[in-house]
């Protein structure tokens, strides 16, 4: 499996809603991507990933079979619990198949219960 980076998440989206002075806290993301793949077939998953002071944890979104040129779309929710300092959140992309090539149409990254913004829209190939 092989793990391409997608995007980082800003913190203005996993932060919003954090407890004040809380530790340990968790979030609920709404998240989904149009995913164009094309020269191998296999299979596609959508992952995040992040960094804390507990280490590296992944949260798989959802995944796709990929059997012939085409598109996927991949959404989820997620949960998130975060322990003291965060450095970075960020989408990621497992493919089964080095010789897939991918094209992330768009991406969406929301916490669950907020308004959508335009701002929650990390990718726009439009």
């Amino acid at each position: 499996m092989i793990e391409k980076f997608i995007a980082k998440v800003p913190a203005r989206i996993w932060e919003e809603g954090r407890p004040p002075r809380l530790r340990v806290w968790e979030g609920e993301y709404n998240i989904a991507s149009w995913v164009r793949v094309s020269g191998a077939v296999g299979s596609i998953e959508l992952r995040m990933t992040y960094v804390d002071e507990a280490g590296e944890h992944h949260a798989r979104v959802d995944g796709a079979e990929i059997a012939r040129d085409g598109s996927a779309l991949l959404s989820g929710m997620v949960k998130l619990r975060f322990t003291g300092q965060v450095e970075q959140v960020q989408a990621v992309l497992v493919l089964s198949d080095p010789g897939m090539r991918f094209v992330v149409e768009e991406l969406y990254v929301q916490r669950r219960g907020s308004t959508l913004s335009r701002t929650d829209k990390l990718i726009s190939n439009f």
